[in-house]
């Protein structure tokens, strides 16, 4: 089948211009002018104002499990995503050993898909043939390394464990996982220290590869977060790194935005590629458990629950703690994920919106199931988000998953179905170019990951394709409906099959 795009087209390397795209085989065989007529294809798709791209990227996804639970992919072919990088914050599906296969299989149990594999050769071999419509580039995640290493409880790690986790991810790099993710607010990554990290950094630059962080604190520490991590990276050698979902959380931290830009400059006119992605919402979405007093923030969430439903007593040192919570917290909390038969009704509700007690529903969704208790908060500057999303050296992360338009999984964070559409349209009202707006999207995040069959409309290269409006293109999920699809997305291709249109 021969399917001819005509059109404006861009890949981000040139303004757009009026060509024909030609595509054959799951790839793109011409790009030009010369192709139009309808001899050149069984099947011809016209479009007037609308901009030929190639595929978005998603460079900061967590659909490890969702895809193939999942396979259409419907909350990224709605918005135009073709690719993902995914295994961020530090959570990847590999590597697996006996001391955290439970955990990622009690973690992952809602998916309905079973952890057999031990590496990333294993886990890519269970992706194939599971006609997944969105093409996955994984990078290794720090927690779960750590963790088949030496499990989820706080140490610090031998040298021989050092040394075994270097081995491991060299492993994981070499099988072709694009880089490596932390996420240094989460169990086991916050017990790590500067001498685990930049070991482990060594490793990545000697790959040459990615290093992906969600940052120790977003908020209060954000500015040592920030260097520490860029510090690391420098005495390791590494060159490229990406800021995940980079924010100036709460109020008391959004002057710190200038702070940060600058650092970034800093450390890339030292020569390292520093980047950061966004999603345009100023609500994020993490673990409950994250609201928690000590001894509770340094247990896995599994243990959390198991804690609170074998010692009740334990729910006491909850309750007093979130009892000395301000109103302004639970005005900005709500709940976005639970399993819980009872508050699984609420989803999308503000605590203060919640019928009976407030925290009881905390204390109910840790005891019931903590693995799938989700908080959002509210809590960032949308001027901020204006200002990270218009630099040039963002791209678009949506922090969310490949999910259809059902409830099978439950209810996510908009950001799942709306992210990518909604940067485009943030970017395009700033007076952004149009080539820039899909450099972001498609061209940068392929060099930067290393990507060579995608980001780029040229002949041989993989048919992922978008076509999109530059004046409709926006996000419409929220909280509300958070799997509403996006508008303006007119087709979107993936090896050369149409999966939206």
């Amino acid at each position: 089948m021969r399917i001819l795009l005509k059109g404006f087209t861009t890949d981000g390397t040139y303004e757009p211009v009026r060509q024909a795209v030609l595509v054959e085989n799951a790839r793109i065989t011409a790009v030009e002018k010369d192709i139009y007529g309808s001899s050149a294809a069984d099947r011809t798709y016209s479009f007037r104002d609308e901009i030929i791209s190639p595929g978005f990227i998603d460079v900061h996804g967590h659909s490890d499990m969702s895809a193939p639970a999942a396979p259409e992919a419907e909350s990224k072919h709605f918005q135009g995503v073709t690719s993902e990088i995914t295994g961020n914050c530090g959570l990847s599906a590999f590597p697996v050993t006996e001391k955290n296969r439970d955990h990622l299989r009690e973690l992952y149990a809602d998916y309905g898909l079973d952890i057999e594999w031990k590496d990333f050769a294993g886990y890519r071999n269970f992706l194939t043939g599971k006609n997944i419509r969105l093409r996955l580039f994984s990078l290794c995640g720090h927690n779960t390394l750590r963790a088949a290493v030496a499990g989820y409880e706080q140490k610090e790690l031998s040298g021989r464990e050092l040394e075994k986790m270097q081995t491991m991810l060299d492993e994981q790099l070499t099988a072709g996982a694009v880089g490596m993710s932390a996420g240094l607010l989460y169990t086991p990554g916050c017990f790590s220290d500067a001498g685990e990290t930049i070991k482990l950094m060594k490793t990545i630059a000697r790959h040459d590869k990615v290093y992906a962080i969600h940052l120790r604190s977003e908020g209060d520490e954000l500015l040592e977060s920030l260097l520490e991590t860029l510090t690391n990276a420098r005495k390791a050698g590494l060159k490229k790194v990406e800021i995940s979902h980079l924010k100036t959380a709460g109020k008391n931290n959004w002057h710190k935005l200038p702070a940060v830009m600058e650092m970034i400059e800093r450390f890339r006119d030292g020569g390292m590629d520093v980047r950061f992605d966004r999603y345009p919402y100023t609500e994020s979405q993490t673990m409950l458990s994250v609201i928690l007093p000590p001894p509770f923030d340094r247990m896995p969430d599994r243990e959390i629950s198991r804690y609170l439903q074998e010692i009740p007593e334990a729910a006491d040192l909850i309750r007093h703690s979130l009892a000395e919570r301000s109103e302004s917290d639970w005005e900005r909390w709500r709940i976005t994920g639970t399993t819980h038969p009872y508050w699984k009704n609420f989803i999308g509700r503000k605590y203060t919106q919640l019928p009976g007690d407030r925290i009881q529903a905390v204390v109910d969704q840790l005891s019931f199931d903590a693995n799938t208790a989700t908080i959002g908060a509210a809590g960032m500057s949308g001027e901020n988000m204006l200002k990270i999303i218009t630099s040039s050296w963002c791209m678009p992360g949506s922090d969310g998953f490949a999910l259809n338009r059902d409830s099978s999984f439950g209810n996510r964070h908009p950001r799942s179905f709306g992210a990518v559409a909604g940067f485009l349209r943030l970017q395009l009202d700033a007076g952004i170019p149009i080539a820039r707006s899909v450099k972001a999207a498609a061209s940068a995040p392929a060099e930067f990951f290393s990507l060579p069959d995608v980001g780029t409309l040229q002949p041989g290269k993989k048919a992922d394709i978008t076509v999109f409006s530059p004046d409709s293109i926006d996000c419409r999920a929220d909280f509300s409906d958070p799997r509403r699809p996006a508008e303006g997305i007119n087709l979107t291709m993936i090896d050369g099959k149409i999966t939206h249109f």
